[in-house]
């Protein structure tokens, strides 16, 4: 990245001061971290799940800032920034959608959680389709979503040391940096840890973008002021179908599924965070708040940033770099570092959040069912902490090899999971749902997301009517239907133990 002179001047004339917040950040880093790994036993459940006692605003919060994470502080924006108003309308539909999705299927998924001891998502599909393989296909989904997003966190984080550094440290250094503070954290900490730096970074993050979004509203002279300074492109990119002419509402609809659904109901770390909850009353307040934290994230901070952003830096480079140049651009020098700190704290948050996700659904779901099933605890233990390493060296290679655009790879991630809802939806709501069409429909949609969001072969509908992990999508679920009303359902006694369970509880 070429930066800007005077943005490289500015960084280096205040390095002592970087340097004295980032230590300060850090502190606060380690104590969180120690206190939260005195309260860690030595049960599997409460490194996996907290003991399923997590309050709902430390549940929300968790679940905020794990999906909001350097996609939301780095890729958003710079979306915002290529495509204009109409990728803003994408994520605020796909909150909206989200919040109703995230407060019809918590509870459930608590309640089976809660009354058979599952800790992923693979122990309530895998047990009602009673079936190893569709637990298999959790895996995959978690291994492909996991992977994805932890790639974009270290880009994320990376680009956001470089900026700190005044270009002193490189993308790539950056990113072992990240990786080795995440490493130490999650092998310590486990989700309790992870939920309550979560909480702290949350809360910071949505303090400083609110910030940000008036702070850029002053120095412009108002909302209108911000569209305004667009000039010749103001236009095209306030309206529908943007910048790039391609997203219109179906396409809109269509990058939600992944945007939105994929991260923040159907990934695997939002599912985990659904068994942690105290209670199932709590999914209606975390739901609201949810929403809440949401609509002041990307109204007054990511649309403004991406907006005013494209205003003072038209010819950005790497549109991702645009909210780390921007805040050195317009806000003072220490509010600018506690941006960028905010950005690296909601970088942790979801690198922790998606390692530790992506080793527990390995672990429990993989290893242990089909290979190891007499692992004891301590024996687990060990193994998630080497697979952690494993999976974050992985991770970093990738980043290495193949960096890419923040946003396009967490979109992707996102619907590789959504292919999971119609499963969900048999085991939760639909007892008509049979194990062929879960072990059919799921298989189908997520091969055709990756032929198709990979370029392996081209998506048969053009690009502004859907993407390909939509597409992918609507295969799945017309599959779902099709296959279960031509097989066998569960049996009875099945049924009764899910959906019987859930009518009784709710």
């Amino acid at each position: 990245m070429n930066f800007p002179p005077e943005i490289r001047q500015l960084v280096l004339a205040n390095y002592p001061m970087i340097i004295a917040t980032l230590v300060a950040y850090f502190v606060i880093f380690v104590l969180i971290s120690w206190a939260a790994k005195r309260k860690l036993t030595k049960d599997v459940g409460d490194y996996v799940v907290a003991s399923r006692n997590l309050g709902w605003v430390v549940v929300t919060f968790t679940m905020y800032a794990s999906v909001l994470s350097g996609v939301g502080m780095a890729g958003i924006p710079g979306a915002i920034y290529t495509i204009g108003t109409s990728f803003v309308v994408t994520a605020l539909t796909g909150i909206i959608v989200s919040t109703a999705l995230l407060w019809y299927f918590g509870p459930r998924i608590w309640v089976l959680g809660k009354e058979y001891g599952f800790t992923t998502p693979g122990d309530l599909l895998g047990e009602y389709y009673q079936s190893d393989i569709i637990r298999m296909y959790t895996v995959i989904a978690s291994l492909i979503y996991n992977i994805a997003y932890i790639v974009a966190q270290l880009l994320a984080g990376g680009i956001l040391l470089n900026v700190l550094s005044g270009n002193i440290i490189s993308l790539n250094l950056g990113i072992w940096i990240i990786t080795v503070v995440v490493i130490i954290h999650v092998a310590l900490a486990g989700l309790r840890g992870i939920a309550w730096l979560d909480f702290f970074n949350g809360s910071l993050i949505l303090l400083l973008l609110f910030a940000f979004g008036v702070i850029i509203m002053v120095a412009a002279g108002g909302p209108g002021s911000v569209v305004a300074g667009l000039g010749g492109i103001r236009d095209r990119f306030i309206t529908i179908p943007g910048m790039i002419g391609i997203f219109t509402p179906s396409r809109i609809y269509g990058v939600m599924i992944g945007l939105s659904i994929g991260a923040i109901v159907l990934s695997p770390s939002a599912w985990i965070r659904m068994y942690s909850a105290r209670s199932r009353s709590h999914f209606a307040k975390i739901g609201v708040l949810m929403l809440v934290l949401w609509l002041i994230s990307h109204v007054f901070g990511t649309y403004f940033i991406g907006t005013y952003g494209r205003v003072l830096f038209p010819d950005a480079e790497n549109p991702d770099f645009i909210s780390s140049l921007l805040a050195f651009g317009v806000l003072p020098v220490f509010i600018a570092t506690l941006f960028l700190i905010a950005v690296l704290a909601a970088i942790i948050s979801t690198t922790d959040t998606y390692i530790h996700t992506l080793t527990a659904t390995v672990v429990r779901d993989c290893i242990r069912t089909l290979f190891w099933p007499t692992m004891d605890d301590a024996q687990e233990f060990r193994l998630n902490r080497t697979i952690t390493i494993g999976a974050a060296g992985i991770c970093v290679l990738l980043a290495l090899s193949y960096p890419v655009l923040i946003t396009p790879l967490a979109i992707f991630a996102g619907g590789i999971t959504a292919q999971l809802l119609p499963p969900l939806v048999g085991a939760v709501t639909w007892s008509r749902a049979t194990t062929e069409a879960a072990l059919v429909g799921p298989a189908v949609g997520i091969v055709l997301t990756l032929v198709w969001e990979l370029g392996i072969l081209p998506n048969p509908i053009a690009p502004s009517v859907l993407p390909g992990l939509a597409t992918a999508f609507f295969i799945n679920v017309f599959l779902f239907i099709v296959i279960s009303y031509l097989t066998k359902p569960q049996s009875p006694e099945q049924v009764e133990k899910f959906h019987g369970l859930l009518a009784r509880e709710l």
